[in-house]
């Protein structure tokens, strides 16, 4: 069904019930709140059924009530929308309006929204008691209701009547078409006028119920007769049938579309069109039932297949005509131009005659040219003509505002796509900084530098340089992600700041921008961390694990962003130079700490140091350091949050530590007793 269905349904749901309602009724029916309700989308029947399905389960309400209670809203909006003149000059009564609902429809699926819908249809009977027998034929069974919702709310509206609409029977019947078949549905409802009898306020002796029977007069020429010659010229198009669908009589220009063999009177109608509209076998009795409808008929051969058969002899041509009735819906039909009329059927007073009165399916000057036409084809009587010319102006609108709301959608997803980009960019941004501090840039805000008292760590992998000449590059960089990727959890982990990575060394700070007192603590957590999960990874030459050389020292330190295209959160002092001192003068497997560490880490913390003396530092002379053994206050388990198999590892993990530092240390000295390089070794990574 047509997006403005589902629009409607959402108006009267958050009109009368809320948005909280719809929001639930979006959420049942599974719709992405905006998908649901874009105008000029065509649905499936299921959605739409899904979605009033959602409507009476949120609403407690039955779906008929549903489908009463939308078709009396779909007036009202369609009114308020802009349509309200269009259907207040319809008719002056209420069975010409239900009689011009089928126009109504054609107009609206293909003027307005260029569509190709399955509308119903209407029929209205007068009963000489004054009410109405409506008959309503759809291929939708069931929603009938819509119908009494609709009818009701115009009475109200347009016409000021208080009715009552009574079903008087429901068949339904399985129709073959072209496409397949279908079900389709008959209801009879009697429409009644429950209210006091009211009069048109400008023709009071008018019924707004029903139409008045026209008075003729008296006939002062009954010899007055038109000649089929003059009828064919004034209708050049028309033709007229009889109850076994055959031609009796038809207009001029049908010649110039159709071959003359086919024209002849007795001709099967199913030979010479094919109905496009509405979707109904074309014989008597449905045209019939569609009375009101709007007929679109296109004509079966194309100007080529004319021309072919005009050329053939009689008996060729009366083959090429059952050839033609025999087929079912013919690829012909979809290649090339073949004409299309659209008009009105209309019974005779015979009552055994049908009259199709119509014109050439034709909007545009280019139309009117595929088929070989021009303007003089139409009578000067026939608006097609003015619709043709007026149309060249306007024939762009719908499809204007089809474009804008396509580019909505696709603005729209671009923006979606922008915003994710936007989070990664900033997601990458964060990474690069503190987090406030990316917040601040983000915001648009100015970083002033700052000092700060902090701790800074150093490490680095001394086995390194003995790898680079025995491994390929590929092997190196894997080498270095796996070990980083490691430090970097613990990072995370201990909620520190990593600086940056340069070759194999990695520089992280603690107590910047937040100022913490426990960043020397903080600090030697993710010493330890570190330390453990080195270990975890093999050096490919030694086949033993890695062991970092770590060196800290807590300061006072100026912090602040350099760079616009890329900026880094940049660290300078002393404090900086004395802390990566501190890694290249340590151990491997040792975390080397400055005093000022020290003496920081134990005012907060509780940790096992070792006194290593005083070592000769550039720049500093001798200074006294310690080597960080463990922590009393925490476990490796709880710093580097892993579980602890209680029955292979120790409480506090640090014995597993220490002892593996060792193993790797002698192994290192047995292969290397002379510090020899292992250029002839084999670089292997797993």
């Amino acid at each position: 069904m047509f997006g403005f269905i589902h629009e409607s349904i959402r108006q009267l749901v958050i009109r009368k019930y809320g948005e909280d309602t719809w929001l639930q009724v979006l959420e049942r029916s599974g719709f992405e709140n905006g998908k649901e309700n874009i105008v000029n989308h065509y649905y499936s029947d299921t959605d739409t059924y899904v979605l009033v399905d959602s409507v009476s389960i949120v609403l407690k309400v039955t779906k008929d009530q549903v489908w009463e209670m939308y078709g009396g809203f779909l007036i009202t909006y369609s009114m308020e929308i802009g349509w309200d003149e269009l259907v207040r000059s319809m008719s002056p009564n209420l069975k010409g309006f239900l009689d011009n609902l089928d126009s109504l429809h054609y107009f609206i699926d293909h003027v307005v929204y260029k569509a190709n819908l399955r509308g119903p249809s209407f029929r209205c009977e007068e009963n000489a008691d004054g009410t109405l027998m409506l008959h309503y034929f759809t291929g939708r069974p069931g929603l009938y209701h819509i119908v009494k919702g609709v009818v009701k709310e115009v009475a109200k509206l347009v016409f000021n009547l208080d009715i009552t609409l009574v079903v008087q029977g429901r068949t339904q019947r399985s129709v073959h078409m072209n496409n397949g078949e279908r079900v389709e549905e008959h209801v009879i409802f009697l429409v009644k006028n429950v209210g006091e009898s009211r009069r048109d306020s400008e023709a009071s002796g008018i019924s707004l119920m029903t139409s008045a029977a026209p008075d003729f007069g008296e006939i002062i020429d009954d010899n007055l007769r038109m000649s089929l010659q003059d009828f064919s010229k004034a209708l050049p198009y028309h033709f007229v049938l009889d109850e076994a669908c055959k031609l009796v009589q038809c207009g001029d220009e049908l010649y110039n579309h159709i071959p003359n063999e086919l024209l002849k009177p007795g001709t099967p109608i199913l030979r010479i069109f094919e109905i496009n509209r509405p979707q109904i076998p074309l014989d008597f009795e449905n045209i019939c039932n569609f009375i009101n409808a709007v007929f679109v008929l296109q004509v079966k051969t194309s100007p080529l297949k004319k021309k072919h058969m005009d050329a053939m002899t009689k008996e060729e041509q009366e083959q090429e005509a059952e050839a033609m009735e025999a087929e079912s819906v013919s690829n012909e039909l979809t290649q090339g131009c073949h004409l299309k009329l659209k008009g009105q059927m209309m019974m005779l007073s015979t009552k055994k005659h049908i009259i199709y009165l119509c014109s050439p399916y034709v909007t545009s000057i280019n139309e009117l040219m595929q088929f070989g036409m021009r303007l003089t084809a139409m009578p000067l009587h026939d608006a097609t003509r003015d619709l043709i010319l007026l149309n060249q102006q306007r024939l762009t609108d719908v499809e204007v505002n089809l474009q804008l709301e396509a580019n909505n959608e696709q603005l729209e997803a671009m923006t979606r796509e922008l915003e994710i980009e936007r989070k990664k960019t900033d997601s990458i941004l964060k990474d690069m900084l503190p987090r406030k501090i990316a917040q601040q840039l983000l915001s648009g805000e100015h970083i002033e530098p700052c000092e700060y008292e902090a701790t800074v760590m150093f490490c680095d992998l001394p086995a390194f340089q003995q790898i680079i000449p025995v491994c390929q590059p590929k092997n190196i960089v894997k080498l270095l992600n796996e070990v980083f990727h490691k430090l970097d959890r613990i990072v995370v982990l201990r909620g520190v700041y990593k600086v940056e990575t340069v070759s194999d060394s990695y520089m992280t700070v603690s107590g910047i921008p937040d100022y913490t007192s426990e960043h020397s603590e903080t600090m030697c957590h993710v010493a330890l961390g570190m330390m453990w999960e080195a270990r975890s990874v093999i050096d490919p030459v030694n086949n033993t694990p890695f062991l970092l050389r770590i060196g800290l020292h807590s300061g006072t330190i100026i912090a602040g962003v350099v760079g616009t295209k890329m900026p880094r959160y940049c660290l300078f002092g002393e404090t900086v130079t004395l802390a990566s001192q501190m890694e290249s003068l340590g151990l491997p497997g040792k975390i080397q700490c400055s005093k000022w560490t020290y003496s920081k880490a134990m005012e907060t913390g509780r940790f096992e140091f070792a006194p290593r003396g005083r070592i000769n530092v550039k720049g500093r002379g001798e200074l006294e350091t310690y080597f960080l053994t463990r922590s009393l206050k925490k476990s490796i388990w709880e710093i580097t949050d892993h579980e602890r198999d209680v029955n292979v590892n120790s409480i506090e993990g640090y014995e597993e530590l220490e002892t593996s530092i060792e193993n790797a240390q002698a192994a290192a000295k047995s292969d290397n007793p002379k510090g020899s390089h292992h250029n002839s070794a084999t670089c292997i990574i797993s």
